[in-house]
């Protein structure tokens, strides 16, 4: 699922950027228009990782405050909208999963039976 950050004029001097994974679109923030910011984001979009990478920003510091602004927004639209778009999100709900898995198979031991979590299944032998 390709996931880009992509930067569209929406009124006189302000434009807004959007996050679209596959082919929902949510909106991001709006800011005051800046060229660098139209130039980085605006041609297409960028993926989800260049478009925090502040090596790209080269010393612009609109598109550097703007990468700055973008994780705290993404992680917003995460809870809002229950899904998972950043990297980091996923270890961390995946870490959760398995650590729910152990705690059902140590609550399952004493019946003498062994539970195994195989995604969201689960199977008692």
């Amino acid at each position: 699922m390709k996931t880009t950050i992509y930067c569209r004029l929406t009124n006189k001097g302000v434009h807004s950027l959007y996050l679209l994974v596959g082919t929902e679109e949510f909106f991001l923030f709006s800011q005051a228009y800046r060229k660098g910011v139209e130039e980085y984001y605006g041609r297409g979009g960028v993926h989800i990782d260049e478009s925090m990478k502040h090596s790209r920003a080269h010393n612009n510091s609109a598109i550097t405050k703007t990468m700055d602004k973008i994780p705290m927004y993404i992680r917003y639209i995460e809870k809002e909208y229950d899904i998972k778009v950043l990297e980091k999100t996923k270890k961390h709900s995946m870490q959760r999963h398995s650590a729910v898995c152990r705690r059902k198979i140590i609550d399952a031991e004493p019946a003498g039976r062994l539970a195994v979590c195989a995604g969201s299944d689960w199977k008692i032998f």
